[in-house]
């Protein structure tokens, strides 16, 4: 799919800076297309190129529909501008099964209640998404420019230990091996997000945990709305990605204490919309799903899984195993476009560091 928009009186885009950043795209420079949210521009004009064909007529809906792929399945990405000609996709209709309301009414942003690793929820640091900066709370980020999940060091920690202390990779056999120091060596790897040869490293993929992020749908949260939750539970092929076939790279980085950042591997299974109008982004099945063989991503609605649509609804780990496993791409990446109904009954342990 691919989006194809004619008409005489279409408007004239002139962009006179080149840059690697790709102006008018990426968080500093959005503001040519209008996809994000012109208050955080540094440059835009008064009327966006979005915001010409939406109120021309040219485009019926002032959404974008993106689907970003992963390296092997590359030529399988596309950017939707308007969000038409939606086609049935994996047993659904090809529309997004579940939206979130951005807390925020200046950019896409979305609200993160928790984050757990096989199914067990890390404590969280204080300030996460309590810290005001211009006037505005630091609310974790969907950014489609951005080639790692972005969390407190607290929580890769814990995803790294749940690898390592599952022996889920491990160094290929050599004459000389040491447990100790082949510990070390794939600890700093995944540290570092170094390119791992698969060559040089086995990979257990039914003992690398989940990742699973949970977020408040209705923004503001109140008591009403409070266990209005949407869940999205990543495996592990989704945050440890193949790069150039040969290679696999972990791609979880350790940053901020007061926000998350969800980059490209977060959502290199899943198919999004990005709705200006209603400032919500919705989350569907995307890239593979025709063929999916590991069962993820899962997108839950409280106890309710959508998807998988035979997927049982998710329950916490009692063990350390995970589960068994265009406008063209030139666009390449969208920018920056940033951050239900019942609470799952379960109740998840918690871990401490």
């Amino acid at each position: 799919m691919s989006t194809e928009i004619t008409g005489v009186n279409l408007p004239v885009i002139e962009i006179e800076k080149e840059s690697t950043d790709l102006v008018g795209i990426v968080e500093d420079f959005d503001g040519v297309l209008g996809i994000g949210y012109l208050p955080l521009s540094d440059y835009y004009p008064p009327v966006t190129a979005m915001d010409v064909l939406y109120n021309g007529g040219f485009i019926s809906n002032n959404e974008v529909g993106l689907q970003l792929c992963p390296y092997e399945m590359l030529q399988e990405s596309f950017i939707n501008i308007g969000n038409t000609e939606i086609t049935p996709k994996c047993g659904t209709d090809g529309k997004s099964l579940i939206w979130v309301n951005s807390p925020s009414d200046e950019h896409h942003a979305v609200n993160i209640k928790s984050i757990l690793v096989n199914g067990k929820q890390v404590d969280l640091p204080e300030e996460f998404q309590q810290v005001v900066e211009n006037g505005r709370i630091l609310y974790s980020t969907i950014h489609t420019c951005y080639m790692y999940i972005r969390f407190p060091e607290r929580v890769v920690n814990v995803l790294i230990n749940s690898i390592l202390d599952n022996s889920a990779i491990t160094i290929k056999k050599t004459m000389l091996r040491d447990d100790r120091l082949d510990r070390k060596k794939i600890k700093k790897k995944l540290q570092k997000n170094r390119l791992m040869p698969k060559s040089n490293y086995n990979i257990d993929w039914d003992k690398m945990p989940s990742l699973s992020i949970v977020m408040f749908s209705q923004n503001p949260v109140t008591d009403e709305n409070r266990n209005s939750l949407v869940t999205i539970r990543l495996g592990p092929r989704d945050y440890m990605q193949t790069y150039n076939f040969k290679n696999f790279r972990f791609t979880v980085t350790a940053g901020s204490n007061d926000h998350a950042t969800l980059g490209i591997p977060f959502m290199t299974r899943l198919l999004l919309t990005f709705d200006r109008q209603n400032k919500r982004t919705g989350f569907g099945p995307g890239c593979g799903c025709e063929t999916m063989a590991d069962g993820y991503p899962i997108i839950s609605n409280g106890d309710q899984v959508l998807w998988p649509l035979t997927q049982l609804p998710e329950q916490p780990s009692t063990s350390s195993l995970g589960r068994t496993s265009t406008l063209e791409r030139s666009l390449s990446r969208l920018g920056s476009i940033r951050r239900g109904s019942k609470r799952s009954k379960v109740s998840y342990e918690k871990f401490e560091g």
